[in-house]
């Protein structure tokens, strides 16, 4: 357990991680490609790990030295049945799920508890549609999968997870005729299905869509790339969050202003509330010096800052009103609910529903705050102690998911935490 310290006023420089969103898919991508490729800037944490060890598992080769990742053509396809582990992350096991349909043995996907519990129905309904065999219990890791896509035709409901559109995506122009998908429902998180078309059509594939249907031909391949992998949004906001409660400024290095990820537009929703940022070329300085305003806000498109925003408005005057949000009650916790719930612990009046979240600002309260196995839980909760005393994080080691650096680089902007274990 870590407990944080106040912080005083903010006067910072920070480097950012490489955005683990885009190496989450450039891996696979690199992987099925007909040539070699280099990313540099990969952060090293958990779900790049699982991503790497589980593709190294079907035969593809990748070598991770430092922060640069080497990854050649596989030799063979697979002769016999393999098994993984995906841990916690969601992203891969959603990517890898696709990928081992392209191989005609059997492929075992094992994951973590928490993993266990989140959505794959849609995603194996569709490839079931496509002539692949799925054993699992109640459409949920662990499977068996075993392929390959037979079939060019399916439907696919992403409603819950854009995950599922990027997946099929992915594996479509290695599949034997091309994909034709038929999308229903409703959509969520398009912005990262515009990430993953636009690293496949920097990567040669070409893309078709007609209304609904998006259409894949065969016959392509990818064409291997040399990237050093931009910074991370998401961190982003945890640094702009650290100076809107405790004021001064942090000038975000290798901050991606091109990025077509919703979240990279997180500092408009600041600006909306009060705080001020000057852009660099590839840098962004965050200024409050100020109480900010509460606001109403879509966030449909930018889910993984949603508990970032929650944890500022805390603080500011007014109501802020989070909407558009249902699907974050299937990320590694139940977002709305379990971000609710550690607020309220810290005196924070906080109303909630099946897609909203309503903050009154004040002043909260010391309070222990679980983290439910969910990275960010702990890095957006951790920003409480930038101004309130006795803030105390359990588990505070499952940053590692996606930002090892975390309480370090917190600490050198000025937030400071101890052990309590």
């Amino acid at each position: 357990m870590l407990e944080i310290i106040p912080s005083t006023e903010v006067d910072a420089t920070v480097q950012l991680p490489g955005s683990k969103y885009i190496a989450n898919r450039l891996i696979p991508m690199c992987a099925l490609a007909s040539t070699a490729s280099k990313l540099t800037n990969i952060v090293d944490n958990d779900d790049i790990q699982a991503a790497i060890a589980g593709l190294s598992a079907l035969g593809y080769q990748l070598k991770l030295d430092k922060r640069s990742l080497e990854i050649h053509p596989r030799r063979e396809a697979l002769s016999s049945p393999v098994s993984m582990n995906t841990a916690h992350s969601g992203t891969f096991s959603r990517f890898v799920a696709a990928i081992a349909a392209l191989d005609s043995v059997a492929v075992t996907i094992n994951c973590s508890e928490k993993m266990a519990t989140r959505p794959m129905k849609e995603l194996f309904s569709a490839l079931t549609a496509l002539g692949v065999s799925i054993e699992s219990n109640d459409n949920k890791l662990p499977a068996v999968i075993t392929g390959s896509i037979t079939q060019q035709h399916c439907e696919l409901d992403a409603g819950r997870s854009s995950q599922f559109l990027s997946a099929l995506l992915i594996v479509a122009p290695l599949t034997q005729q091309g994909l034709d998908i038929k999308l229903v429902g409703s959509q969520v998180s398009n912005s990262y299905v515009d990430m993953t078309r636009h690293w496949m059509s920097l990567m040669g594939i070409e893309i078709q869509q007609h209304g609904k249907h998006i259409v894949v031909e065969s016959g392509q391949s990818y064409q291997g790339i040399t990237v050093n992998v931009p910074g991370d949004a998401v961190s982003a906001s945890y640094f702009m969050g650290l100076v809107a409660i405790a004021k001064g400024q942090i000038c975000i290095k290798s901050f991606d202003h091109d990025s077509l990820q919703g979240e990279s537009k997180f500092y408009q929703v600041l600006e909306k509330m009060g705080m001020r940022f000057e852009k660099g070329s590839d840098d962004i300085t965050a200024i409050c010096d100020s109480q900010l305003t509460g606001i109403e806000v879509d966030m449909g498109e930018m889910p993984d800052v949603v508990q970032t925003l929650a944890v500022i408005a805390s603080f500011a005057k007014g109501t802020t009103k989070i909407t558009n949000i249902a699907h974050l009650a299937y990320k590694e916790s139940n977002r709305i609910k379990d971000t609710a719930c550690e607020l309220i612990k810290a005196g924070v009046e906080v109303e909630f529903g099946d897609d909203y979240l309503m903050i009154e600002g004040g002043e909260p309260k010391a309070a222990t705050i679980e983290t439910y196995d969910d990275h960010r839980m702990a890095m957006s909760m951790a920003l409480l102690g930038a101004k309130t005393k006795g803030i105390r994080i359990k588990d505070p080691s499952v940053v590692n998911k996606s930002f090892p650096n975390y309480w370090k680089l917190m600490a050198q902007c000025g937030l400071n935490s101890k052990s309590l274990s």
